[in-house]
């Protein structure tokens, strides 16, 4: 049974963003200028379909690289060929550069898409109290919402309204080289971290520089332990915090341990092998060696990792989830991937609509558009890509572990940038020994409090 937190609250939104971008906008490119006044529905002022015998012309907002928008352009000219006549996507790609910035330049000037991608935290400031975006709602009749976990949907509503549909889910979860603990004579994957300590003395044995989980924050561990400590997420539905200063202390404590052990990377050894930011080990060297023989990440880099240690002849598995001593909850998190919406602004939502269904459930769009955004949550889009051979291996493994696991979704604040450096920072003074661990947890805990607050009246909460 999951347990699903639900994130999205009435809040009020501020964009910082004044300049309006020029191009193609949610009218579909050359069709008359978009209405910037939100209605106060989140669209219904719009009408609901074109006119028989009129093109609706769309526009479509993603980003990624050349792998995928090369998938998803095969999926436009596919969708089009269908709806000759009827409906004409134009796609709007672009890089990994900016991507907030023109998407709030673009969201104030009233010129975004008709479809566009959102990055989940987006939502909450974009869209508060669920008039910032079209309500799915009014075209459920259209996309098929049944092919997805209906608690996980709950992720794309703000204000009770349904505002984004999410793409996929990415689960945090443990990864490991199984070759290298089988050369190392451990032929058992851990499933507690009682066991990874005893996995780590016979590893280092070998090894001493070698460590078994490498967490590409320190934040990752944490929210992990207090999870299962507390069964709690980080962040409650009205954006207050649910750990104290001394689950922060005691959360600090336990990854040091563990990373004196070499059960976790020590701060220490990232810095000097990986570097300052939580990054993807996907490439680095001693991963590919063996040095590092797991990772703590979320499911969507599975692919990548699998691939590196595959070319290399060895092995990646999804591990059982560890539990903590004393565990209330035996689970992880979870957050969508990205979220797919329609602009409250676009004149044909209802063709809108049917393009989202083409590229999230119908079997060709699905096919299409295979596994470039990472895992899909939609139940047919998941059977498609496995009838066609797109999932297997470690992905498939992904695949079942995100079905099975008991997860909480994180809040859409859980990745705001203050938080990630206020832990990296704050961590890596205490296990330097810059400060101590009743320091740094209350620095923390002062850091994020603050943070929380100014969040709070920004979405006016």
């Amino acid at each position: 049974m999951k347990k699903w937190k639900k994130s999205s609250a009435v809040l009020a939104a501020v964009l910082t963003a004044t300049v309006s971008f020029t191009g193609c906008g949610s009218n579909g490119g050359n069709s008359a200028p978009a209405t910037t006044a939100a209605s106060g529905n989140g669209g219904e002022a719009n009408s609901d379909a074109a006119p028989a015998g009129e093109l609706a012309k769309l526009s479509f907002s993603w980003w990624g690289n050349d792998d995928r928008h090369q998938a998803t352009q095969e999926a436009i000219d596919a969708f089009n060929a269908a709806h000759a006549g009827a409906i004409e996507v134009t796609g709007e790609p672009s890089g990994f550069g900016n991507l907030e910035e023109t998407f709030a330049t673009r969201y104030a000037g009233g010129t975004e898409a008709d479809i566009m991608t959102v990055n989940y935290p987006w939502l909450i400031k974009y869209s508060p109290d669920g008039t910032g975006f079209y309500d799915l709602d009014k075209v459920a009749d259209i996309i098929d919402f049944t092919q997805y976990d209906a608690g996980f949907l709950e992720t794309g509503k703000t204000g009770g309204v349904m505002q984004a549909i999410p793409y996929g889910q990415n689960t945090l979860g443990v990864y490991l080289n199984k070759s290298a603990f089988e050369r190392a004579g451990i032929n058992e994957i851990p499933s507690t971290f009682e066991a990874y300590k005893e996995a780590a003395k016979a590893i280092t044995a070998q090894n001493p520089n070698a460590y078994l989980i490498v967490s590409p924050t320190f934040r990752f561990a944490a929210v992990y332990y207090l999870q299962q400590k507390t069964g709690k997420g980080e962040f409650d539905e009205n954006l207050n915090m649910n750990y104290t200063v001394e689950d922060y202390k005691e959360a600090m404590t336990w990854y040091k341990e563990l990373a004196d052990l070499h059960v976790f990377c020590s701060r220490q050894d990232y810095l000097e092998n990986v570097g300052n930011d939580p990054v993807s080990i996907a490439q680095n060297a001693k991963f590919i060696d063996g040095g590092y023989l797991g990772v703590l990440e979320w499911t969507g880099g599975i692919a990548s990792n699998a691939q590196t240690l595959a070319d290399k002849g060895d092995e990646l598995i999804v591990a059982p989830l560890p539990t903590i001593d004393g565990a209330v909850f035996k689970g992880t998190m979870a957050k969508p991937s990205l979220t797919f919406a329609i602009s409250k602004n676009s004149k044909h939502p209802k063709e809108a609509a049917e393009f989202l269904q083409y590229i999230l459930n119908d079997p060709e769009g699905t096919k299409l558009m295979g596994s470039k955004r990472g895992m899909v949550a939609s139940k047919s889009a998941k059977a498609t890509l496995e009838a066609d051979g797109q999932i297997t291996g470690a992905v498939k493994q992904a695949y079942d572990f995100t079905d099975e696991a008991e997860v909480i979704n994180n809040s859409p604040i859980f990745e705001d940038a203050v938080f990630t450096s206020s832990y990296e920072s704050n961590y890596e003074k205490y296990e330097l020994g810059a400060s101590t661990v009743d320091e740094a947890a209350q620095a923390f805990y002062d850091e994020a409090s603050a943070q929380v607050a100014k969040l709070k009246a920004e979405y006016g909460k």
